[in-house]
């Protein structure tokens, strides 16, 4: 009897510690009948999809150099490429509904001439943008014309005889037009061929910056052998190598 006693008391004390783990586990969920259990899903709730960027519009700033971009969902992660760059543009100015592009030497490296160039927004293409000259990276330095101008002139390169004349430009910082006449006889004009020379820089106009050379012969016959795209910094380079190798004179015209 005393040995079915200890059993019983041992399966007592067996029985209520499982009893007292079973309490101290979390409780089962409990529906509002057996089809609920009632247990919350243990899965995140999706993220609010971001809205994927819109392009409306492009402008070519040609004044302020720069792709204005216009259009909806635009952050600090949108990527644009143009055509087949396959390095991402710089970006100025971001807001939601626009974005600035700015002229670079990837955009340069991109557009070599008139054309519709693409632009690819996150992956994919967004628009077809025209494009109406060849971008120069502002950024870039010396005169393009220098080595084909020597080439043309040969032996009148060098040589300051010419009489040049420069045009200020609209503002008071602008880099002044600078242009001549290289004579083939700089003591006799009935002597040809004549070379008109010079280089220009608007902004906002690219079809009028650039650096050129001409040749006109005496039947007035007129043959470009020099032209060449140029920013303002090129302008500056381009004005300094006529000043040192053609212009014997340098005129400010009103």
């Amino acid at each position: 009897m005393q040995k079915d006693g200890e059993m019983k008391g041992i399966l007592f004390f067996t029985l209520l510690f499982l009893f007292q783990g079973v309490a101290s586990a979390a409780p089962a969920c409990k529906g509002a009948n057996k089809y609920d259990p009632g247990c919350p899903g243990t899965e995140e709730p999706p993220a609010a999809a971001v809205a994927a960027a819109v392009v409306d519009s492009v402008t070519v700033d040609w004044f302020n150099q720069r792709l204005v971009v216009r259009g909806s969902g635009f952050t600090g992660a949108t990527e644009f490429l143009l055509g087949g760059n396959l390095t991402a543009l710089a970006k100025e100015n971001v807001t939601d509904p626009q974005v600035e592009l700015p002229f670079n030497a990837d955009l340069a490296a991109e557009v070599a001439g008139e054309g519709n160039y693409n632009l690819v927004v996150d992956g994919a293409v967004a628009l077809s943008v025209y494009i109406e000259a060849q971008i120069i990276d502002p950024a870039a330095i010396g005169c393009p014309c220098g080595t084909d101008w020597a080439t043309a002139l040969a032996g009148l390169w060098g040589t300051p005889e010419t009489a040049c004349y420069e045009v200020a430009g609209p503002a008071s910082n602008d880099i002044a037009d600078i242009s001549g006449t290289v004579l083939s006889n700089s003591l006799n004009e009935a002597v040809y061929p004549h070379y008109p020379i010079g280089a220009s820089f608007y902004p906002g106009a690219p079809a009028d910056s650039y650096c050129a050379l001409v040749q006109i012969d005496g039947d007035a016959t007129a043959t470009e052998l020099v032209r060449m795209p140029i920013n303002e910094l090129q302008q500056a380079d381009c004005a300094a190598v006529l000043d040192a190798q053609v212009c014997a004179s340098i005129t400010t015209l009103p």
